[in-house]
């Protein structure tokens, strides 16, 4: 096993472990019980009617929306789902898997499923998994008539990923987001330009790396690396040739930023959140990693704890209040929160929604929302589909 990854085993192993400091989302959650919510941060629950759509899920990760009855849904055990008119089956072909089970956590495994932007024409389906040497890959297969056919591995990282997302630039080239971990202090690996995690990487459609990535400095060539820096992006979307990105911090300084080529997310240099003992991340002050980073455009102190999930920004959507507004899941809170950039308004949009892993919009303007539910052992996870009441 390697090094890296026996260190990963170890801090997560003392994260659950009986007497160690309380990780993320453990407590008191602002709102609730009588905590107070922090400045800036509102309920604003919507008047929205909740259909689960399927159910059975064990762990799922990530929604992908082909019609307004039709989904793939990738499961982190291994799995990749098809719904269609309610019918939900299991798909094969396609790669084991590799789980590392941390009770009552489960990491690696099935992340992101996205379709090329040129589905409909050339039926690819992209999936971004940890495969059984412990490291993160894409893959792809053509799923036209909607069986799996000609999977093929197009990008292999030298790295595990704790959370991958797929995003599309144009019908050419995607995004690929690497995430890592570090108890109770951060891994530095993000820093590591040779080192897959902690990145963005921007590849073209076969997975082989443009020649106008970053150069950056002591190299002679580009890699697929685009931006560095980062802890763990869990939501990725391209707007108008805009990438934006949501990220964990550790105890608070849950982010969401615009990601810009070759940039450097600071991590772990600085942070808007704490070490999970308390202690401040890393020696800049804000000033100094204004100079030295990109920092971003909006970040949430240990005040509010989100660990957000999945990205979509409204548009024509069914809570028309919201158009303009990014939203996504609070894991930590198993909450449906938005931000509003217009207005620099934070609203919890749905309580008690269960571990929100991804969400999406459907063409009618409903919401989807992907929930572990309550017993990540269990087979309680569920699609929801959330429609104006």
């Amino acid at each position: 096993m390697p090094a890296r990854l026996g260190l990963l085993l170890v801090s997560l192993a003392l994260a659950a472990a009986p007497g160690a400091a309380q990780a993320p989302g453990s407590g008191a959650i602002p709102g609730t019980d009588g905590a107070p919510l922090p400045d800036g941060v509102e309920h604003a629950p919507l008047e929205a009617t909740l259909q689960v759509v399927a159910s059975g899920f064990r762990i799922p990760w990530a929604v992908e929306v082909l019609g307004e009855d039709e989904l793939l849904v990738s499961e982190r055990f291994g799995q990749l789902v098809h719904v269609r008119d309610g019918e939900v089956r299991t798909l094969e072909g396609l790669p084991t898997g590799q789980i590392l089970p941390v009770p009552p956590l489960y990491i690696g495994g099935y992340n992101d499923v996205s379709l090329h932007p040129q589905f409909e024409t050339n039926g690819l389906v992209y999936l971004a998994y940890v495969g059984s040497d412990y490291r993160m890959a894409v893959g792809r297969f053509d799923f036209s008539d909607r069986t799996v056919r000609d999977f093929e591995v197009v990008f292999h990282s030298n790295a595990f990923s704790i959370g991958s997302r797929i995003a599309w630039l144009d019908d050419g080239h995607f995004l690929v987001t690497q995430g890592m971990a570090g108890y109770p202090l951060p891994d530095p690996g993000a820093q590591v330009l040779a080192n897959h995690s902690g990145k963005i990487h921007r590849l073209r459609a076969d997975g082989s790396v443009p020649p106008d990535n970053p150069v950056f400095d002591g190299a002679t060539e580009p890699t697929s690396v685009w931006s560095y820096g980062h802890r763990d992006t869990q939501g990725l979307l391209v707007e108008g040739g805009v990438v934006y990105s949501n990220e964990h911090g550790p105890l608070g300084g849950d982010e969401l930023n615009v990601i810009e080529r070759g940039g450097n997310y600071g991590w772990p240099l600085f942070s808007y959140g704490l070490n999970y003992d308390g202690t401040p991340v890393g020696e800049m002050t804000e000033a100094e990693a204004a100079e030295a980073t990109v920092l971003p455009v909006k970040a949430w102190g240990s005040e509010f704890n989100m660990a957000p999930s999945g990205l979509v920004r409204l548009a024509g959507s069914a809570f028309p209040a919201w158009d303009g507004a990014f939203a996504w899941g609070a894991l930590a809170q198993r909450r449906l929160v938005a931000y509003d950039p217009a207005t620099d308004r934070t609203a919890i949009l749905l309580e008690a929604a269960g571990r929100i892993r991804d969400v999406a919009q459907l063409p009618s303007g409903a919401l989807l929302v992907l929930r572990d539910a309550t017993d990540l052992e269990a087979r309680d996870g569920e699609v929801v589909r959330v429609t104006a009441r």
